[in-house]
């Protein structure tokens, strides 16, 4: 799990004892190593929350790492969800509305506007009179192109 990531999980309280491990698992394969890092990627449920992020405050000391800014991992997450449409286009729905709400909570309305109209067309498809006859198709489609565009950026 990248850092960014992690740190968006954290920030939204969304965060889990496990996430704090894989995070040393990945810097481990990374090829960055540390005593605490060592330690995390050891660690096996029952996990504690305090001994877990006590270790990870550990790992950032001693690789000397910073923790992001809000909005690095807010932009990070964006993209991480962007990522997630291309890999499996049927979870494209789902995540095209999530990636809306994390847009609507935390950017300027100019970044909002692409956003909004494919959540007004899933709302359309799902719940409303669908006057425009979207299909499941179509919207994944409309979708997938929306986050290829922006992951060309």
């Amino acid at each position: 799990m990248d850092i960014k990531l992690l740190y968006y999980k954290k920030l939204e309280g969304n965060i889990l004892p496990v996430d704090y491990v894989e995070w040393a698992y990945k810097m481990l394969d990374n090829e960055f190593s540390s005593p605490a890092v060592n330690f995390l990627a050891a660690l096996e449920e029952p996990l504690n929350i305090f001994e877990v992020e006590q270790f990870f405050k550990r790992a950032l000391n001693e690789l000397k790492l910073t923790e992001p800014s809000y909005e690095e991992s807010v932009e990070f997450y964006v993209q991480h969800l962007l990522q997630q449409i291309i890999l499996d286009a049927n979870n494209a729905i789902n995540i095209g509305y999530e990636i809306y709400q994390v847009i609507r909570e935390h950017f300027a309305n100019e970044k909002v506007g692409i956003w909004y109209e494919i959540s007004e067309m899933i709302d359309d498809f799902q719940y409303g009179d669908n006057v425009k006859s979207i299909t499941q198709d179509f919207l994944i489609r409309f979708i997938v192109q929306e986050a290829k565009n922006q992951l060309e950026k």
